[in-house]
Order: structure tokens, then sequence, then C-alpha cells
């Protein structure tokens, strides 16, 4: 929807992730597919959202976080995901970090409840072309559509990719999955602005990581139906 604006925020350490989850839970909340938030393993967190969030004061969900030690964190995170109530599209932002351990940012309930009529899967793509290989896999049948996608780029060249499946695009290209990098210092803005250039993307559209070097990832789907 052409009211709602891309916005980034930083959160600084050691509390990152938790201030970002207490912001993420006041109004104008955000909801489905609406924030896409980075927990990075110096404690601080980048939040990538649309403004103002569609939950406006309601509580009925609420953002919480969860880490996940190594070594088997994204394996641990991805077993979480599909315990009832099992999160659904856009309702969950995790990255898998190249150290082992895993962050979850997530809404609760999720909606999926008990249905198994879509799993949680848990991906990772080696480097160099880690990104590049993610966006080819995500574009094969059956596609992965709105909120049904969590990527993350490091900046070793790997890429590891969190996805419901099947996907609800099937063998459709309507929309197709790109992957674009945008350089520091100034990453986040940069890709901020682009998310919000025409045709925009809107609620689950989009899936981008900010580094700590200043650089910045974005998986997104194209065109934008914002």
């Amino acid at each position: 929807m052409a009211s709602q604006t891309w916005v980034f925020r930083e959160f600084p350490g050691p509390h990152g992730p938790a201030d970002a989850v207490v912001f993420l839970n006041q109004p104008a909340r955000q909801g489905h597919g609406e924030a896409n938030a980075n927990a990075r393993n110096n404690g601080t967190a980048g939040l990538f959202y649309l403004e103002p969030g569609s939950l406006g004061s309601s509580t009925a969900q609420t953002w919480v976080f969860r880490d996940f030690p190594g070594p088997h964190g994204p394996a641990d995170a991805v077993a979480f995901l599909n315990q009832p109530a099992r999160q659904g599209p856009g309702e969950a932002s995790a990255e898998a970090r190249n150290n082992g351990t895993a962050g979850l940012f997530y809404l609760e309930p999720g909606s999926l409840g008990s249905g198994t009529q879509q799993t949680w899967v848990l991906r990772e793509f080696p480097g160099p072309h880690g990104p590049a290989d993610a966006v080819a896999f995500l574009n094969a049948p059956a596609r992965q559509g709105r909120g049904q996608v969590s990527a993350v780029a490091r900046n070793n060249g790997s890429a590891g990719l969190f996805y419901l499946e099947p996907g609800s695009l099937g063998s459709s290209t309507a929309q197709t999955w790109v992957f674009r990098d945008f350089p520091g210092p100034h990453g986040p803005a940069d890709a901020v602005a682009f998310l919000n250039d025409a045709p925009r993307q809107g609620p689950g559209e989009a899936s981008a990581f900010a580094r700590n070097d200043g650089s910045a990832g974005l998986f997104y789907l194209e065109p934008g139906t914002g």
C-alpha cells in the first residue's frame, strides 16, 4: 500500500535485539511481512520496517526475539518454527549466522497453528556465489511468495535461507526474486531508498540484511505491489 514507507533503524548493543522487539510492539505495530530484523553477533540489531504498521495498537500478536546458540542454531530455529503455534508467511525474520548461531524475530501466536500445509526449511548456499544461488533456488517451482523467505547474504559470499515450502507462487512468474548488494558505508540507507522507489515492495516482498560493516544485502520480489 502506497501509504506505507520503508524505514531503517539501528539499535546499538549490547541489548539491540531486545530494544528492537520493544519498538516493534509499540503502536503503530508492524504486522505480517512488515518487519525484517537482523540480530548480529555483536549485540546490535538492524531493523527494516514498513510504517505505519498494520496492527496499530492491537495486541492479538506480539513480537518476540529468541537466540539459538551454536553449533546447531539454524537447525534449532527451524525446529522451533515448525512447532505449534506455527509461524506463517511474514511472521518470522531469521538469520543464520556464520558462527553456527541463529537469531529469530517472530510474531506469536503464529497463524498456522498446528497446520502442516507449509513447512519451514533451512538451506545453506556456500560462497562465493551464495546469494545468486539462493535467488536461482527461490525462482525454481514451487516458488516462494510474499513473506515466505527470510534470507541472509553474508559478507563472506555465503547465504543462509529460511523458507516455507511449498511456496505459494508455484510455477508462476508474475514476480521474480532478485538479489542486490549495497556497499558501505551507507548500505542500509541506500537499500531503503531503493525499496521506496516505484514499483515499491509491499509487506513480505523484501528480506534485507544490514551488515555491521555498513553494507546491506537485499533479496526482493519484483515488481513490488506497494
